[in-house]
């Protein structure tokens, strides 16, 4: 538990110095149309205090280190310059059957198999981190509950920590945004334990932890899909958006549902016997689509 209270201080002093440093240089997310709805500009350089709140960890929990800096670093030009979404992709892939191959010795097919869930699961936390304080709400839940499965390393407690940090300026209405940087840190967190955890039944366990994200990520490429759109292009129909509409755009009653929601996954990865685990899942996934009407494009 002192790892998460120690990451969180941390964080939360290196989040602060860089939002003024990322103010001072003008390294802003400016409002932007439908996508990016926040009215003035905010910093996006909560995700590098993220990134050097993590370093003390990395030395006792190597392996995460390589692949999450190059993923924080891609993050950074995509925020500074923007990076084309293909090549995007090609690194995160790369990126992750390096993890798969190299670091955890997997086969080449499951290497290449795991390559696509780690890239997945960038992207998917990319998605979700749409707004204030969704996306960190989200990382701290998976990362406690993955921690206390027990074949999780301390490294999470860190991670639930330094998201810990960083929400305190996130919380809505938001005074700093994590930008790609942040966003890939948590993919790739969550994309390594799935990757370390394959072929066991703790894939399965850490899955359903991370399910509303997972899920959030397929039902988007499925609607845009319907609606004859580009499965990767942006919208603002994701369950949090729905929920928020449903709220009357209220961002802390939407938070506070949205983390129930992510709660409610993480019972099931934890508490639940791992042959209920799939079906229970599929029977929540249906519930909350059909509730929020999630297939239902409106952008």
């Amino acid at each position: 538990m002192m790892s998460y209270l120690y990451a969180m201080i941390l964080s939360a002093l290196l989040c602060f110095i860089f939002g003024k440093i990322g103010m001072r240089l003008g390294l802003v997310d400016k409002p932007s149309g439908v996508l990016k709805p926040h009215e003035r500009p905010i910093t996006f350089m909560g995700g590098t205090g993220i990134f050097l709140a993590m370093i003390p960890w990395f030395f006792r929990n190597p392996e995460f280190f390589l692949p999450i800096l190059i993923m924080w670093a891609l993050g950074f030009v995509d925020d500074i310059r923007g990076v084309s979404p293909k090549i995007r992709l090609i690194l995160e892939i790369l990126v992750g059957f390096a993890v798969s191959f190299i670091i955890f010795g997997f086969s080449t097919l499951d290497s290449i198999v795991l390559s696509v869930v780690f890239a997945g699961m960038v992207n998917a936390y990319n998605m979700v981190d749409g707004l204030d304080g969704i996306s960190s709400a989200n990382v701290i839940v998976f990362a406690v509950f993955a921690y206390f499965t027990g074949f999780v390393p301390e490294i999470a407690l860190a991670i639930a920590g330094v998201y810990s940090g960083y929400l305190i300026f996130n919380f809505p209405p938001a005074r700093l945004f994590m930008g790609d940087q942040g966003s890939y840190i948590a993919g790739s967190f969550v994309g390594i334990l799935l990757i370390q955890s394959w072929g066991t039944q703790n894939f399965i366990r850490i899955a359903a932890i991370c399910w509303p994200v997972f899920l959030d990520l397929f039902v988007g490429f499925l609607r845009r899909s319907l609606a004859k759109k580009s499965p990767f292009a942006g919208d603002r129909d994701h369950y949090y958006d729905k929920i928020f509409r449903l709220t009357k755009n209220k961002k802390r009653v939407t938070l506070l549902i949205s983390t129930g929601i992510a709660l409610s996954y993480a019972f099931v990865g934890v508490f639940i016997p791992v042959i209920f685990i799939p079906p229970v899942l599929l029977a929540a996934s249906l519930v909350q689509i059909f509730s929020l009407g999630s297939l239902h494009s409106t952008t």
